[in-house]
Order: structure tokens, then C-alpha cells, then sequence
């Protein structure tokens, strides 16, 4: 057993039961009771981030929403000889319980958990980004060149390195992203080198709406992400989000809740539950 790891996760999970329970008895008290209006809760907040050297560039949303749950419906991708030559541009027939193919051109299809499409062109080019390449008609073709439906998704979010961009589309409900319904373009010097799908293909509202807890109650669940330690946040805004866990390629249709997604300055982005 590792024992540091374990102490990490207890010292954690202690902090973050404190907090709440700091919450808990202010809301005991006072049914008016406003986090993003409590100078020293939102100073325990910042110590504790603190603490893991997070840091917070990003205005802090103070508000709560009242939402539905969205049932949602993904697309089950079959492998077939029609996917693989409309994404890999060669006849090659599919072979039982075998979700990773490739062409004569070294391009390679990879199908995981049933949902998700991975397409890998080529490797990337470590050159500068080009600042005259015209990404979105790059990706328009794209689109068209393999027959994917964009309509309803929008670019929500875009990260750029050195070398490299990654643009982010997601599905769009009332103007709120659903974050697992997605197309990925990561991008260079030279286009697009890799693009990654999921798609919801229907989504349904649960009739009773539920009321959000504000972004700043959801922060102190950063710490159960050690990953995230020694980044700044850029940026929380409201989404619609499912866990992907270890039964994810079990999964067909789930609830999607309203969630805190938090972006970070590196381009990582966790999401943090929006409701109690």
C-alpha cells in the first residue's frame, strides 16, 4: 500500500468535510445565506487552493441555476466496411471483436468503448503554428470529406500551444454545452493530425428542474484532482456533463447533470458536480 498517496486522500478528504461543514451551518442558520457574498468563506477557499498552488485568474460566477437533467441517448458506432473506407478511404472489411484499423498511408481508426472515434492521421508537426492557415475552412472540409453532421454543435473551447491548437465542439442545449457529446481537431502547422468523436444522439429533460450550488461551493472539490496542483484557472462556466467511469462502455443512455467544468491555463479542464 502506499501510504503517502493514502495520508493524501484522508488530509484531502478531511479539508473538503470541513469546508462543507462550514457551509452546512451558515445555510442552518440563515436560509438567505450567499457564498459568493461571504468574504471569509471565499478566503478559506482561497487558502485552500492555495495550498496546492492553484491558482485563480477567472471570474468566479456567483450564480445558481435552475436546470433540468437531460436523459441523453449516444451513438453506438458500428464497424463496418462503410466506416472503415469513409474514414481510413480504403475497402477493408471489419473483423469480429477488432476496433483498431489502419490504412496503406499509416493512417489509423481506433473505436473505444463502443462510443468514441479516434482517427489519427499522421504524427504532429513540431514546426510553429502557422498563422496564416485558415483552420475552419481546414475543418469544414473535414467534415464534409467524412460525412459528419455538425449541425448543433458549436466551438466551445480552443487551446493553443507552441506547436499545436486543439479545437473543442460540443453539442449545445440551451445554449449549455454537453461536454460528452464532442468533436476534437487537434491541429498544426500543417491541419488537422488527429480528431476525436462522441455524439449524444437524442436528449430528453427529466421533468422536475433542480437548482445549482454556486460555483465557489464546487472549488473545493479540486482536491480530489492531485493532477491539477501547480495550474491556474482561466475559466468556470456551466455545462451539462456524465462521468465516464470504468462502465462507460457498458453505457447507452444516462442522465447528464448540470455541472462547473473548470478550465485550466495549460488547457486541462475537470468537471465539478453542480448539485449537491
Amino acid at each position: 500500500m502506499d501510504w503517502n498517496k493514502t495520508n493524501t486522500i484522508l488530509i484531502t478528504a478531511f479539508i473538503i468535510l470541513n469546508v462543507f461543514l462550514f457551509v452546512s451551518s451558515k445555510n442552518m442558520t440563515n436560509s438567505e445565506y450567499a457564498p459568493m457574498k461571504d468574504k471569509e468563506f471565499a478566503q478559506e477557499i482561497s487558502s485552500l487552493l492555495d495550498g496546492q498552488n492553484i491558482k485563480i485568474n477567472a471570474e468566479i460566477p456567483d450564480e445558481t441555476y435552475i436546470l433540468p437533467v437531460l436523459e441523453t441517448e449516444y451513438e453506438i458506432i458500428q464497424i463496418d466496411s462503410k466506416l472503415l473506407e469513409n474514414f481510413l478511404n480504403e475497402e477493408i472489411e471489419p473483423v469480429e471483436d477488432v476496433y483498431e484499423y489502419s490504412n496503406s498511408k499509416g493512417e489509423a481508426l481506433e473505436i473505444i468503448d463502443g462510443k468514441k472515434l479516434r482517427l489519427t492521421l499522421r504524427n504532429k508537426v513540431q514546426d510553429e503554428i502557422n498563422e496564416n492557415l485558415k483552420i475552419q475552412e481546414v475543418i469544414i472540409n473535414f467534415l464534409k470529406e467524412k460525412n459528419i453532421d455538425a449541425s448543433g454543435y458549436v466551438e466551445s473551447f480552443r487551446h493553443t500551444s507552441e506547436n499545436g491548437c486543439i479545437y473543442a465542439y460540443t453539442r449545445q442545449y440551451n445554449d449549455y454545452s454537453i461536454d460528452n457529446s464532442y468533436m476534437y481537431f487537434f491541429t498544426d502547422n500543417e491541419g488537422i493530425y488527429k480528431f476525436e468523436m462522441q455524439r449524444i444522439i437524442s436528449v430528453d429533460e427529466i421533468p422536475e428542474k433542480i437548482r445549482t450550488i454556486n460555483a465557489i461551493e464546487a472549488l473545493p472539490r479540486i482536491l480530489t484532482y492531485p493532477e491539477v496542483k501547480n495550474k491556474e484557472i482561466i475559466k468556470i462556466e456551466m455545462t451539462y456533463y456524465s462521468v465516464e467511469d470504468e462502465n462507460w462502455q457498458n453505457i447507452e443512455r444516462i442522465n447528464s447533470d448540470p455541472t462547473w467544468k473548470v478550465i485550466f491555463s495549460d488547457g486541462t479542464q475537470i468537471h465539478l458536480p453542480g448539485i449537491e
